[in-house]
């Protein structure tokens, strides 16, 4: 018998009861009249306690069936929780689309970071939301892939060093008879500028389509995982250090 669920997209939180834990519902997503769709990203957490994630699927654009997805934000209130759409993706013609599954990153300012598909390349983005003196949040983008051997489809998030440097991943690109993804690195430069560089180019027998977000520890070092490729074609774990 199939099971049915009554509330199959939602934030929620998990309390430490008597008798074990306790589930409180903060948001349900209802996919419709401009909410999300689909929290396929976990959320992150602020210093005052709101919480940010995206949605693959929802919002107000027609471009995309069923939606193209949201930026939210979820903060907690006096008498409970209230959702905040950021961003609605697919609102222009090089708007993005579709934001990958990995969870949103924040640097030390606050502002949020993220990969979606669509945009300025069909290859996808990296993006960026700041918050303004009004409350109101900007959406930027700082990355457009060019597939190739420059990387497409970075369906997992990014991670952020100390200096503000953002590492992720892309599922497909890189070598032109694997397509087998890559590891690559934005640098943040001066005035604003960033420059893209790929780390490493996944062939198949060290792993393929890597489409989990990276961890990064003090020294610099990247981990990850592929969903295939490696001896057994089974994926690997894998380590790139600097």
């Amino acid at each position: 018998m199939q099971a049915t669920y009554t509330e199959p997209r939602a934030v929620f939180e998990l309390l430490p009861a008597s008798d074990g834990w306790e589930e409180v519902v903060l948001h349900n997503f209802t996919c419709h009249g401009g909410d999300g769709c689909d929290p396929y990203a976990g959320t992150i957490l602020d210093a005052v306690g709101n919480l940010y994630g995206t949605t693959e699927h929802g919002g107000t654009s027609r471009l995309c069936g069923g939606g193209c997805g949201t930026a939210y934000e979820v903060e907690p209130t006096s008498a409970s929780w209230e959702e905040d759409i950021l961003h609605d993706f697919g609102t222009g013609d090089d708007d993005m689309a579709f934001p990958g599954v990995g969870a949103l990153a924040a640097d030390s300012l606050g502002n949020l970071y993220g990969t979606a598909g669509g945009g300025e390349s069909r290859a996808g983005v990296v993006f960026r939301l700041t918050r303004g003196p009004d409350g109101i949040w900007k959406t930027t983008i700082q990355y457009a892939f060019r597939g190739g051997t420059d990387g497409s489809g970075p369906g997992a998030g990014v991670v952020i060093d100390k200096a503000g440097n953002l590492y992720g991943t892309t599922i497909a690109g890189g070598n032109p008879q694997c397509g087998c993804g890559v590891v690559y690195k934005l640098s943040r430069g001066a005035k604003g500028k960033w420059t893209y560089t790929v780390l490493h180019t996944f062939v198949g027998s060290d792993g393929a389509q890597p489409d989990a977000n990276l961890i990064l520890d003090s020294k610099g070092n990247l981990y990850g995982t592929t969903i295939t490729g490696g001896a057994g074609g089974y994926g690997v774990a894998f380590e790139l250090t600097p």
